[in-house]
């Protein structure tokens, strides 16, 4: 039996991204997917001139004119999915940034039979950002030191300690913890029985809240090198978020994460203020100098 796709994208203020990403999904050669947007932008007028223009029954609009951030969106789209009977459980459910690019017709094709294939909850592709770099899984759960420094973000820090090197030359299907947020397929069911998205971060570090329910669960997690989506490098975050906004909410997620799921105590908790402290700081300088000099 043919399983349905429901397609989930968040929308704030990057219509020119969405415009790329829907072009992509109609030429895919399977065409049993419905795209649900969650527009976090204040209004639907640009975003409904979008829709209007393809004119395809497919692409469905919701939300609350509110930005909710990545996890209260794609749940919002997920419900509302289940809700209108667009997908059972049994079907899949494809999570992807607007600023994913697919360029492979045969893309939802490849993903719904290595799902089957593998018989896992949730399958990843490999992703190619627009400067030749990968945003890749992650093997092991993230530890206290690597939120101190910004390790297994797929940044320059993890290239300059080799995290998750061996990743990079991967080229077969591979067990692993976690996926990249930015694109992933899963099995509604597996995501209704780790309670969705936890809603306690606005953007970032989503991932390694889901799935450690998902390990928990004993949900196989399979990532796939030979399906391949291209990303325009955060374009969707740079058009909406200064680098200070960025900053900011990488903390607040990255603090609750420390807090709440690690339980570090006071003193580790303290280091970890203090060194987010220092690093707004010299960047509060570094912006100042570049804006005046």
């Amino acid at each position: 039996m043919r399983k349905k796709i429901a397609i989930v994208t968040i929308n704030y203020n990057t219509e020119d991204l969405l415009e790329k990403l829907i072009n992509c999904l109609i030429e895919q050669n399977y065409k049993d997917w419905k795209l649900i947007i969650v527009n976090n932008s204040p209004d639907n007028i640009e975003i409904e001139k979008v829709i209007k223009k393809f004119g395809d029954e497919r692409i469905l609009l919701t939300g609350i004119n509110q930005n909710l951030g990545y996890s209260k969106g794609n749940n919002l789209g997920f419900k509302y999915a289940l809700d209108k009977g667009l997908i059972s459980n049994d079907d899949i459910v494809l999570f992807t940034n607007e600023d994913i690019v697919i360029e492979d017709n045969e893309f939802l094709d490849k993903a719904l039979n290595n799902i089957k294939y593998y018989k896992c909850g949730f399958l990843g592709p490999k992703i190619i950002n627009s400067d030749g770099s990968y945003m890749l899984p992650h093997i092991k759960k993230a530890r206290y030191l690597k939120c101190l420094l910004h390790m297994g973000n797929n940044g320059k820090i993890d290239n300059f300690f080799g995290i998750n090197k061996k990743l990079k030359k991967v080229d077969k299907p591979l067990e692993v913890f976690l996926l990249n947020g930015a694109c992933f397929f899963c099995v509604a069911s597996d995501l209704i029985m780790v309670d969705m998205f936890d809603t306690n971060t606005f953007i970032y570090h989503e991932e390694e809240l889901i799935f450690r329910r998902v390990q928990s669960e004993g949900i196989k997690v399979i990532y796939d090198p030979r399906i391949i989506v291209l990303h325009e490098h955060s374009a969707s975050v740079k058009k909406s978020f200064s680098v200070l906004n960025k900053k900011k909410f990488v903390y607040d997620a990255e603090l609750y994460f420390i807090t709440k799921i690690l339980n570090v105590n006071s003193f580790l908790k303290l280091a970890f203020r203090f060194e987010r402290f220092v690093e707004f700081l010299l960047l509060r300088v570094l912006l100042f100098f570049r804006i005046y000099r």
